[in-house]
């Protein structure tokens, strides 16, 4: 294959990675879809029912994020954080919330930010990822509508920082762990208000390879699951959402789940082919090395043979004598034999 013709391909593989994170990230944006989370993830929500978390996902246009209400989506118009200079993050999903037990006049008491993550397969750990996101979401509180001014820390609003893993080890296959700020006294016992330092959570989930789709806990790890990845067909995935998690099947969200499977077979197709001429490329570069190191053994016997019958040394003398390489000396040994 030449070297533009690869380059084509890795593009084409690209742009479907591309457009099949966007889809991730669509589906994830629903609103009926985000209650579900927030159900197990934000503990704030723990004790309502489903299907009245997601009223309280509120429109912050200071935080420009607006919900669509004829496609039930949250939009942020500007997810990118450049509140410290040089260190520009640009966040999956970011909205903000109300909280079940606020007053009226509170619309927004969490922040919270959802990752979509291909893999857990990354140069840096992304659990510590998701701490300076935490981290970054609150400093940009600061001096900005819905968050606080000068030295009101009272206002400091908590935040949720979610990371959906798709693809990692066996090791952490099936892991949903979740890091808070904890009190802990080490001399005199004072408990200090929770809300004061209640102020970040991280929750990293990894769903598993496989669930038993027919058995009766349908959690929100199944769901991922059946969301990102199952090989299903679109009409499966649909019949399984609708029917274990009452998600109704709009036609925004019917669309996506068929458009993302059509994308994640795609990629499947893609990732096949590559690894089939990526393994052509590795069985030449073998073959040529392979080839390579039969000529030099052959050179090197002839050399020996010569050396033995002018100096009549045995193999072994002549061998060193050459400094013929260590590990051509029992294939060379192995000729003798054979001749």
């Amino acid at each position: 294959m030449s070297t533009k013709l690869e380059i084509a391909d890795a593009l084409d593989y690209n742009q479907l990675n591309q457009a099949y994170d966007e889809y991730c990230k669509k589906i994830l944006s629903n609103k009926q879809i985000l209650a579900l989370i927030m159900k197990e993830c934000v503990s704030e929500y723990k004790d309502l029912p489903v299907e009245e978390i997601s009223r309280y996902i509120e429109n912050d246009p200071q935080l420009n994020v607006t919900i669509e209400d004829d496609t039930g989506k949250i939009k942020g118009l500007n997810t990118e954080d450049r509140s410290i200079h040089g260190a520009v993050i640009k966040y999956d999903i970011l909205f903000d919330a109300k909280l079940p037990d606020s007053s009226e006049n509170e619309t927004i008491g969490l922040f919270i930010n959802i990752e979509a993550q291909n893999s857990s397969y990354t140069f840096y750990p992304l659990l510590s990822r998701a701490v300076y996101y935490c981290s970054r979401l609150l400093a940009g509180q600061k001096n900005r509508k819905g968050g606080f001014t000068h030295s009101n820390f009272k206002e400091l609003k908590k935040v949720y920082s979610i990371w959906i893993v798709m693809n990692s080890s066996k090791q952490t296959e099936g892991v949903f762990n979740k890091y808070t700020i904890k009190e802990e006294c080490f001399e005199k016992e004072y408990h200090f208000p929770i809300e004061e330092y209640d102020k970040l959570s991280v929750v990293m989930i990894y769903p598993n390879s496989g669930y038993d789709l027919n058995d009766q806990e349908h959690s929100l790890m199944e769901m991922l699951y059946i969301l990102f990845k199952a090989k299903m067909t679109p009409s499966d995935k649909k019949c399984q959402l609708e029917k274990n998690y009452g998600i109704m099947m709009t036609k925004q969200i019917d669309e996506e789940v068929e458009e993302m499977c059509n994308l994640s077979q795609g990629l499947r197709a893609e990732g096949i082919k590559q690894g089939i001429t990526q393994g052509i490329k590795q069985g030449i570069k073998q073959g040529i090395t392979q080839g390579v190191v039969k000529g030099r053994i052959e050179m090197a016997y002839e050399m020996v043979i010569r050396m033995m019958k002018k100096t009549q040394k045995s193999a072994n003398e002549v061998m060193e004598l050459l400094d013929i390489d260590e590990t051509l000396r029992p294939e060379i040994e192995k000729m003798m034999d054979s001749k």
